[in-house]
């Protein structure tokens, strides 16, 4: 089951600072995955469809990583977590851990372009997250703040009752793809 896009939040994302290293840069990103995947993997209602629970999680986790809360990210990786590029639940958590010291302040805005449910206790989430120092009041904001763009694929799996990210990948994104499409 798909879903049309819908604006989850009107907050901005932290960026590295100018004149960071290009690892630092790209360390940035499962910072966001893993705030992704700690908002996906927390609350259980059974009254909510699995959809409104991925919606929910991903606002949570949000919140989450612009509190700087890593125990909270960390907590919503899925043991068993492994990407394309070799990175497992320990190599996440340690970037997160290095990006959540270096940044003073992480605003997010983030669009879910689309969630998809393709068995019990399994999900895909398609997210884009701009990050920067300072808060995004929208889309028209990214290029004077000079935000980081980033689209995520998240496999999301259920464990327990509690969504948790098993595979996250990731690549820059345009400003464009912050402008919600119905």
């Amino acid at each position: 089951m798909k879903t049309a896009a819908r604006p989850v939040s009107r907050r901005a994302g932290g960026s590295p600072p100018a004149g960071a290293s290009a690892s630092l840069r790209l360390a940035f990103l499962p910072l966001v995955v893993v705030g992704l995947v700690v908002s996906l993997g927390g609350c259980s209602g059974e009254a909510e469809s699995p959809e409104a629970r991925v919606r929910a999680l991903i606002e949570r986790a949000e919140q989450a990583a612009e509190h700087k809360e890593g125990r909270v990210l960390r907590g919503l990786v899925a043991d068993a977590y492994l990407d394309a590029e070799g990175r497992d639940k320990r190599a996440v958590e340690g970037v997160l851990r290095l990006i959540l010291l270096r940044h003073e302040a992480i605003h997010l805005l983030t669009r879910i372009s689309e969630i998809a449910l393709p068995a019990p206790g399994r999900a895909r989430a398609v997210v884009y997250v701009a990050m920067a120092g300072r808060p995004i009041a929208g889309p028209a904001q990214l290029a004077a703040l000079r935000a980081s763009l980033w689209r995520f694929e998240l496999d999301l799996i259920e464990e327990d009752g509690d969504w948790r990210v098993a595979s996250a990948a990731w690549r820059r994104a345009e400003p464009a793809d912050f402008i919600y499409q119905p």
